[in-house]
């Protein structure tokens, strides 16, 4: 076993990245959480559409009988602007949630790792019959059912 993760969050630290958090969605109040219908309904526009949806902007700012509503055409170019910026904060975003993602899951299976090492030996004290063991290997032999069956990881100590 290797421990790759070695970090102690302080108060502080846990408030202050909280708080970034916070700030961030501050920031954009303009943000909406939209619902599973409209998911459904609403059209997926990717990078590869902002030319075909500027190209058809510039034909209606030329042609009259081309123009939606002056109202919606004004928006267009805003939409452009807050749809590229998104993008590039949600790639930004979703990198760190990969980062947040992936330390998790090592500093878990770091922890996971040396529990069911404790546990495995519990088991061999057990077996010695070295007194107050069995007891040990019963109560985490509980704990490990309910919470921790869906891994295999246990077999393999």
């Amino acid at each position: 076993m290797e421990n790759r993760i070695d970090v102690v969050l302080t108060p502080e630290n846990k408030e202050s990245i909280l708080q970034a958090i916070k700030i961030a969605r501050s920031g954009m109040p303009f943000l909406i959480k939209l619902t599973e219908d409209d998911h459904k309904l609403l059209h997926k526009m990717d990078e590869g559409c902002t030319p075909f949806v500027m190209r058809c902007l510039e034909e209606a700012y030329k042609n009259d009988e081309l123009d939606p509503g002056s109202e919606l055409l004004k928006g267009v170019p805003n939409d452009v602007d807050v749809y590229s910026f998104l993008s590039l904060v949600e790639k930004q975003l979703r990198l760190f949630l990969e980062m947040v993602s992936d330390t998790k899951l090592l500093a878990g299976s770091e922890a996971f790792d040396t529990a069911t090492s404790i546990y495995s030996k519990a088991k061999v004290n057990a077996k010695l019959g070295n007194p107050g063991a069995q007891e040990i290997v019963d109560e985490l032999g509980k704990l490990y059912k309910p919470a921790c069956a869906h891994t295999h990881l246990i077999a393999m100590h």
